[in-house]
């Protein structure tokens, strides 16, 4: 990926130099990107200097690739939406044509490529866009698919994505975008890395300041530079703690730097052990350090034989002797020991020293010691400035809504959502809660205020539903950056396709495009999957079985259609078989906006592309989005679930799915909302919030034509937290 492409992915950015274009060929540059539902913010600069049309091409390919349209879609049902047969008669046909192939039964009809007899009073092969018996793919089927579709008119309707045209080079945008990747205060999405390893390539270590990176899995992409570069000594200055170590080996083996994974350990000389070693025995927590990733340790050992330096490095030496022994005393351990017998005082006094872990163990203090809340509260208001924003502004979210709450959820680093029930219901008393929220809140103020000063300020209302993108790593990388749990408005006169595609890389793999319809209470009404194609304004194109070229379903959803007694629909992506989303040589999914649906029209249309994001992790089946009917709103659940093996569907996991997007739907109110970490600012910073847009010196809002553009996830974590 080259630099060009990074600042057109990650910015939207397109740089212009040299001779200006005439009108005619910025029209016919126009009118291209239009095609794909492009346009230019700022096409004035068109008549003073022009693209490098040399990279022209493959800024195209690099268009296309953006919303999903490098890849042909070919359906099922090749009269997808206007004719979905009905299901028992489908099914009845294909077990017809499934024993009469096994039985030899069929002398005359159409013989596919892949050995399959389809006799023509069983099916029109010319309506399939694959084989209809068992619906794998068909080389000939394929090309007669991707043909039909290509000879179909285009949808009248567009969603526009703006770019900007940049004079000049555009490495010091880069470097602003790679800094603030760095410098967030939360985990930026895994996807991001290989860009920030190119960019840190690119223009070296020099531009980042060690100080400000933000969080220990970013740190990883800069020593990995460091360690490639030989420069041992930046490592040393780098690395604090041995966890950072591993984070390193696991950026320098391609492997998961959150350390949620399994990860090895690359090849070492004299000077990286020396390098290693160093900053172990520099290290003032090691034996928590050690054992914290214990077994990862006592592999380490046999790459960096810490006993043939145990006179240069004593400390690192004893550790491992003592690892391996199983002998190594930690914090957490005497943080447990401490509460479990009762001893207040000289627990917060060792909570003390890590004020995130007192943070984090603040409701269970408050919890467990009940006749001395005044202690604990006090402790955590000396502790409460040495605490991150993100870990702050979450808490004040948190006890906002906890002590009401029947449950609570939890995502862990995989993406994956824990729906808990919460023993702590009704445990704090409003006192508590008053002193506490003005902790967090007068903690956060006096942070803030040591920003520049705001004058008035409009907060778009929209931010309101829109949480503080946090816990990025496993998020899905796509054309929408916001957090889990925000809502938009969704268009009720428009059509929602929702799309997937997959190709197989080694073995025949199945995906399932499904839809859930809950009531209002979140409880299973109906689905529309492979099992049941349609239902009261909804169809599906059909379920493909394997993907060696390429295989695509869709669903439609007429959203003024829906049966009555309807409130939600949750899309979900099932593996039903075949390789994880994270092996598939290509996976993406998302949805588009359609006015224009029946059969003449093309199935997929680039420019009509809301969102499209990359299948990615392990999961057995995903829940990107929600559609909630009576909010007309799209719910951005981005949730990666547990299932089965194989066989994943609708029947076997409609209940868990309802379970854990009821707490998805809440995240309004239980983690921080945009609109939220705006106004902390406006009021720290001495700002006044007007309602008009026109009355303010500053916007706060999503796009890049506001001062604070809520969009750049990756400067609002470096910036705003």
């Amino acid at each position: 990926m080259t630099l060009d492409h990074i600042a057109l992915r990650r910015l939207r950015l397109i740089s212009v130099d040299g001779a200006p274009l005439d009108t005619r060929r910025r029209a016919v540059w126009q009118a291209e990107l239009a095609q794909l539902g492009y346009r230019i913010r700022n096409p004035e600069l068109l008549a003073r200097a022009r693209p490098d049309l040399g990279q022209h091409a493959e800024t195209i390919e690099v268009l296309r690739a953006m919303r999903g349209g490098d890849v042909a879609y070919v359906p099922l049902f090749k009269g997808f939406p206007d004719r979905v047969p009905d299901d028992v008669g489908h099914f009845t046909r294909r077990l017809v044509g499934y024993v009469g192939n096994l039985l030899g039964l069929f002398e005359d009809g159409v013989q596919l490529d892949n050995g399959t007899v389809v006799p023509r009073w069983l099916f029109d092969v010319t309506q399939f866009g694959a084989d209809p018996v068992t619906q794998n793919q068909s080389q000939e089927l394929f090309d007669a698919g991707r043909a039909d579709q290509a000879a179909r008119s285009d949808d009248r309707h567009v969603e526009w994505i703006d770019l900007e045209l940049v004079e000049g080079p555009l490495d010091p945008y880069l470097v602003d975008w790679l800094q603030d990747a760095l410098y967030a205060k939360s985990s930026i999405k895994a996807a991001l890395h290989p860009d920030v390893t190119t960019l840190l390539d690119a223009f070296g270590t020099g531009v980042v300041d060690p100080d400000r990176i933000g969080q220990k899995e970013t740190k990883a992409l800069v020593l990995q530079a460091a360690w490639r570069g030989g420069d041992m000594d930046a490592v040393h200055l780098l690395a604090d703690t041995p966890t950072d170590l591993l984070r390193l080996f696991a950026a320098l083996t391609e492997g998961d730097v959150s350390l949620a994974d399994p990860i090895r350990f690359p090849r070492m000389g004299r000077p990286q052990r020396k390098a290693v070693l160093s900053v172990l025995e520099a290290t003032p927590a090691l034996a928590e350090d050690l054992n914290r990733y214990r077994g990862l340790w006592l592999a380490v050992a046999r790459y960096v034989h810490p006993g043939e330096y145990a006179e240069r490095f004593p400390k690192t030496a004893a550790g491992f002797r003592a690892l391996a022994k199983g002998r190594l005393p930690t914090f957490t351990s005497r943080t447990e020991a401490l509460i479990a017998a009762g001893e207040l005082g000289e627990l917060l006094t060792h909570l003390g020293a890590r004020p995130g872990t007192l943070a984090r163990k603040v409701h269970e203090l408050l919890r467990r010691f009940p006749d001395r809340r005044g202690h604990v509260l006090s402790a955590f208001a000396t502790a409460a400035p040495g605490v991150p924003s993100k870990t702050l502004i979450v808490l004040l979210a948190y006890f906002a809504s906890i002590n009401d709450a029947d449950t609570r959820a939890v995502i862990n680093k995989r993406g994956k959502i824990k729906v808990l029930a919460n023993p702590t219901k009704g445990a704090l008393t409003g006192a508590d809660l008053a002193r506490i929220q003005g902790i967090l809140r007068g903690t956060l103020l006096a942070r803030f205020a040591e920003r520049s000063p705001l004058g008035t300020v409009w907060i778009d209302p929209a931010l309101a539903r829109a949480t503080v993108p946090l816990q990025q790593r496993a998020a899905s990388d796509g054309l929408l950056a916001v957090g889990r749990g925000t809502r938009f408005s969704v268009r009720f006169d428009r059509v929602l396709r929702l799309f997937v595609y997959w190709q197989e890389a080694s073995q025949r793999t199945d995906l399932d495009l499904s839809v859930i319809q809950f009531d209002a209470d979140w409880k299973y009404v109906g689905h529309v999957s492979y099992t049941n194609l349609a239902d009261a304004g909804i169809a599906h194109s059909g379920d493909i079985t394997s993907a060696p070229l390429g295989a695509a379903e869709f669903v439609d959803i007429s959203l003024s259609e829906v049966q009555s007694g309807v409130r939600y629909l949750a899309t979900q992506v099932h593996r039903y078989c075949g390789e994880t989303f994270g092996a598939l040589r290509a996976g993406h999914a998302g949805w588009m906006m359609r006015k224009d649906v029946d059969a003449s029209v093309a199935s997929f249309d680039i420019k009509t592309v809301v969102n499209t994001f990359d299948l990615t992790g392990a999961s057995a089946y995903a829940v990107p989005l929600v559609v909630d009917l009576e909010q007309r709103e799209i719910l951005w659940a981005d949730l990666g679930m547990s299932g089965r093996k194989y066989f994943n569907n609708v029947e076997g996991s409609h209940h868990n799915v309802g379970t854990a997007l009821r707490e998805v739907a809440r995240f309004i109110e239980t983690r921080p909302t945009l609109e939220t970490l705006a106004q902390l600012h406006v009021e720290a910073r001495g700002g006044q919030r007007v309602g008009e847009r026109a009355d303010a010196e500053v916007t706060v809002g999503c796009g890049p034509e506001h001062d604070i553009d809520v969009g750049n996830v990756e400067r609002i974590l470096a910036e705003l937290l």
